[in-house]
């Protein structure tokens, strides 16, 4: 694909026929204008974006910092010792003191078939 199409040389010559030939453009002196116009809209956009963020821009480093200190704690905490026998048996006690037997957990409680027959109505 090209970037321009092919010139006419007709039509360039009914144009200047129309409407002469095409004044000099002094890029230099519109691209200063075009500038100094764009000048205070962009500076408006640019100071406008900063009152968002700047709550949000020290947390940024802070969230990193906290990242690696986490990272570094993990990797330089020393290992859990493992548990003796005495203390896996202590352990088992007082699970099984502290936690109800399954078929507690699983039976109804007494009287439960009278309020479900009294709520089906039979």
């Amino acid at each position: 694909m090209e970037a321009y199409p092919e010139r006419d040389p007709q039509l360039a010559a009914a144009l200047r026929t129309a409407y002469g030939d095409p004044p000099e453009i002094d890029w230099t002196a519109l691209r200063g204008r075009v500038a100094a116009q764009a000048e205070l809209p962009l500076a408006r956009r640019r100071h406008a974006q900063p009152r968002r963020w700047r709550p949000l821009r020290a947390l940024v480093p802070l969230a990193a910092a906290a990242g690696i200190a986490g990272a570094a704690f993990a990797l330089t905490r020393p290992a859990e010792p493992p548990l003796t026998q005495a203390d896996r048996q202590q352990v088992e006690q007082i699970l099984n003191a502290t936690t109800p037997a399954l078929s507690d957990l699983v039976t109804a409680p007494g009287g439960s078939e009278e309020l479900l027959s009294a709520a089906l109505g039979s």
